[in-house]
């Protein structure tokens, strides 16, 4: 099975400009149009356009629950209620992990206050999933992967998901992953930026070093198509040598073993 492990909808087609469509029917008319056969849909708990409700993910998770499975979204800094939130949605509502994004909830990963919901996350046998790329609307500080080492040896028992592969900082990321084995990356955005770059290879050799088992395909549409994305993936790895066992484990079988666990 093809899971696409990172994917975003949101109430408003438009929130993230006019060029993308976050509509739950594009994305869905995305899937059925690719060799994806599930994505994961993430919410961003948080107050800005690129945040999506907890809710709204449920929603349309309960309309095509035969291509969606949804993740849900806390903000341990913001929200009193947390964990407690957490639990519910997961419990009563089938959301199937947890997404922590540094940039839109200006939290860190290695901030003390989130601690206790990872360690709920961990309870609950869900994934953590975190945006490790940089960017603008946040201190590079709080972005960066290495606050994730402190988190990955607080909470052992949870599997941390370092999304994008770090972006910027992919080899730190890596140096991450080396050192917690409770630690895997995903990798949209990463490898689309560094194809055909001088980086390209030392961002494949870090995948390489790291394993397929530990690997995750993601598009961040409507970044990307699914299909676009799914393709390209699969040229890449081709070209550095993943063998079809290899490329089927990054391309739905690692994420499974996280939420299927």
């Amino acid at each position: 099975m093809n899971i696409d492990a990172l994917t975003h909808i949101h109430p408003d087609p438009a929130s993230f400009g006019a060029q993308y469509d976050l509509s739950p029917e594009y994305l869905i008319k995305n899937i059925r149009e690719s060799p994806v056969d599930k994505a994961i849909v993430t919410a961003i708990e948080g107050e800005n356009q690129y945040c999506t409700p907890t809710s709204f993910v449920i929603d349309t998770c309960e309309r095509y629950p035969e291509e969606l499975i949804g993740f849900a979204s806390v903000n341990p800094i913001t929200n009193p209620n947390a964990v407690a939130d957490l639990e519910n949605y997961v419990t009563q509502y089938g959301m199937r992990g947890l997404k922590l994004h540094p940039r839109h909830q200006h939290l860190a990963a290695d901030d003390a206050r989130i601690f206790p919901v990872v360690e709920k996350a961990a309870e609950l046998g869900i994934p953590v999933a975190i945006c490790g790329s940089q960017w603008k609307h946040a201190p590079l500080r709080d972005q960066l992967p290495q606050n994730i080492d402190v988190l990955a040896k607080q909470v052992p028992d949870v599997n941390i998901i370092i999304c994008h592969g770090g972006g910027f900082h992919f080899m730190d990321a890596f140096v991450v992953a080396i050192a917690n084995e409770n630690v895997y990356l995903e990798t949209s955005i990463s490898m689309k930026y560094f194809e055909n770059t001088p980086f390209e290879d030392q961002y494949m050799f870090t995948l390489k070093k790291i394993g397929a088992h530990r690997i995750i395909h993601g598009s961040d549409h409507p970044e990307d198509p699914v299909s676009v994305c799914y393709d390209r993936s699969v040229a890449i790895l081709e070209r550095h040598g993943f063998s079809a066992d290899e490329q089927a484990q990054i391309l739905g079988g690692t994420i499974r073993s996280l939420i299927d666990s």
